[in-house]
């Protein structure tokens, strides 16, 4: 990570054989601070920086938008309360083995990341989700963050 993207520093805040990395990252007109989470399979735990990097955006925060034209609230991401804004983002699809842990996380996700917050910025301003991705199943949490 350090060679690839020197703004990004490592934290190893979340216990054994994990490590959490802060940075900033540009996307169409601004810079997010964003940190990337990943931990080692560790048998017994499902912590889902186990599988996959987590990506969260930290500031500024993401915008929900019940009443967008793709994607309300928030595009592309996994819902995790209490706060959605901090939701992990959808960079990639693990069902289709588009990143496995063999693969560096700094030549991988962080570009993803970076394509995901300008098509963020781009919901943002229009409503319209152009970032592509899927989904299996209509998601009820946003529904259920809707009613709250």
């Amino acid at each position: 990570m350090q060679r690839d993207w020197p703004q990004f520093s490592p934290s190893l805040s979340l216990g054994p054989a994990s490590v959490v990395w802060f940075g900033d990252l540009r996307g169409l007109d601004r810079y997010f601070h964003i940190c990337v989470e990943y931990g080692l399979p560790m048998r017994g735990r499902t912590d889902l920086y186990r599988f996959m990097p987590v990506v969260r955006v930290l500031r500024p925060s993401l915008v929900p938008n019940f009443e967008a034209a793709d994607e309300a609230p928030l595009p592309h991401v996994y819902f995790e309360g209490p706060d959605i804004r901090l939701s992990p983002l959808c960079l990639f699809d693990p069902k289709a083995n588009q990143w496995d842990g063999s693969m560096f996380i700094s030549r991988t996700t962080i570009g993803w990341a970076s394509r995901w917050l300008a098509s963020y910025e781009f919901w943002e301003a229009t409503g319209k989700w152009v970032g592509g991705g899927r989904h299996d199943e209509p998601d009820q949490t946003k529904e259920a963050q809707h009613a709250a």
